[in-house]
């Protein structure tokens, strides 16, 4: 199991969130900060402006799971000192539902917005690539991403205004009416940028886009027949704007209480919007002070979202019961995995004594057998054992995951079949000479059937 700790728009403020932010750039070396840590094994990072969450396993299912939050939490609370009242935990089951309903935009701002999904997939990624994604997680990740495919497909969640550049964009439609021939500055030139570009295009406005990356500000001009502008000309282009839109990863400030002080003059008392999408925020607060400018940020945006979420609401309780089916069938998948140990280890522990019998016999009252004759033996004895333990293996897999609070537990039902056939006991390790010394593969029974969407995890110290 895993444990989700972290923060988002329902427990912080925006002044708190984009203490926390963590850009992408810095995302590799904290997950390595955090495997690092005593009992965290494996982590993943999903940084968005509604969000700051670590997902992470121990190295054992369950034991380790109040370690692990703590220790995560010691991470975070590290970083910006003051975080900790602001933190939830969720450990366990509660973990694998947060994780499967923050994938489906259950938990977002904006109800059924399909851009965490990409960034729940982008952290995958990150974690894969950074070696800190191990079995666990590639499991559970890749379940979360099954199961927001899943609402998607089969509810109608997405319909409306679905995303925080659409919410930016409505809101524009608000303050002016038609949008036609208004002046339009977008600050930045990312997919958050992109989209509400898009969408301000579609509306008639004119559009320029200023950013320090003129070949990426220069092609997104280009997409939404916009004009593209150098970063030299940010003062310009503020002076001839009606809404400015900024969605940068900058880590202060790029829109300054100075700089919009100083336009006023020029402006002739013309109002200016802001609506700043970024965390951390990219506009000074303190402008919302001056007269004739208007400053709305992410959190101000969930007043226009409140209107769009009671259309979907009978969606959203579709959605939810989606999420809770998933979340129970993983959740007896993991319950049926946790025995494939003690039935790995048992399945070895009555091949080691028939092929000791074997071997003590083929070295003497069946010393006069062929290569052949005692190869023939040895895949009689591998049949005899997989048909022998098919049945009580199934029949353990069933109990694992169809137990109720009467019956005896998953740790129960291992520890007695443990104790029963000594299965701890290294006395009994010794290999038999007639065993392969590079083994023999496992029965069907003993393999994992579950396949996942996502590529297998990278090697490294949290890969399996």
């Amino acid at each position: 199991m895993i444990v989700v700790v972290g923060l988002s728009h329902r427990t912080a403020s925006i002044s708190v969130r984009e203490l926390i932010a963590i850009p992408k750039d810095i995302a590799p070396r904290v997950l390595a900060e955090l495997v690092a840590r005593p009992s965290v094994r494996e982590a993943m990072l999903v940084s968005t402006c509604n969000r700051v969450e670590v997902v992470a396993a121990g190295e054992r299912a369950d034991a380790e799971l109040g370690e692990v939050a703590r220790d995560v939490t010691r991470a975070l609370v590290e970083r910006a000192p003051g975080l900790g009242e602001h933190l939830y935990v969720h450990e366990g089951a509660a973990g694998v539902r947060h994780l499967f309903r923050v994938a489906s935009s259950l938990d977002s701002l904006v109800l059924g917005e399909p851009q965490i999904l990409g960034q729940v997939k982008d952290a995958f990624e990150a974690a894969r690539a950074a070696g800190t994604l191990g079995p666990r997680l590639h499991r559970v990740v890749s379940r979360a991403i099954r199961a927001a495919k899943r609402v998607r497909s089969t509810t109608m969640i997405g319909s409306g205004l679905v995303s925080v550049p659409s919410v930016a964009v409505d809101l524009a439609r608000q303050i002016f009416g038609d949008l036609r021939g208004r002046s339009v500055v977008l600050i930045g030139s990312g997919e958050m940028a992109e989209t509400a570009a898009r969408l301000l295009a579609g509306a008639g406005a004119r559009l320029s886009v200023v950013g320090r990356n003129e070949l990426r500000v220069a092609e997104l001009a280009r997409l939404v027949a916009g004009e593209p502008r150098p970063w030299s000309d940010l003062r310009a282009a503020l002076v001839e704007a009606d809404v400015v839109i900024t969605s940068t990863s900058a880590p202060a400030y790029v829109v300054e209480l100075e700089l919009v002080s100083s336009l006023r003059k020029q402006r002739r008392g013309r109002s200016l919007f802001f609506i700043d999408l970024a965390v951390p925020r990219d506009v000074d607060p303190a402008v919302d002070g001056l007269d004739n400018v208007f400053l709305y940020n992410v959190d101000d945006l969930s007043r226009v979202v409140a209107d769009s979420v009671s259309s979907r609401a009978r969606e959203a309780e579709r959605a939810e019961a989606i999420v809770a089916e998933e979340t129970a069938g993983y959740e007896r998948w993991e319950e049926a995995a946790q025995v494939t140990p003690t039935v790995v280890a048992l399945r070895s522990r009555l091949r080691r004594v028939l092929y000791a019998e074997l071997d003590h016999s083929l070295r003497t009252k069946l010393k006069h057998l062929g290569a052949g004759e005692r190869d023939a033996l040895r895949r009689m004895l591998d049949a005899a054992l997989n048909k022998m333990l098919h049945g009580p293996t199934a029949r353990l897999r069933e109990l694992a995951v169809e137990h109720g609070e009467e019956g005896p537990s998953v740790d129960q039902m291992t520890s007695m079949l443990g104790e029963l056939f000594a299965l701890d006991d290294p006395s009994l390790e010794a290999e038999p000479r007639s065993v392969p010394s590079d083994g023999e593969p496992e029965s069907d029974e003993t393999h994992d059937e579950t396949h996942d969407e996502a590529p297998r995890a990278a090697s490294g110290r949290g890969a399996s």
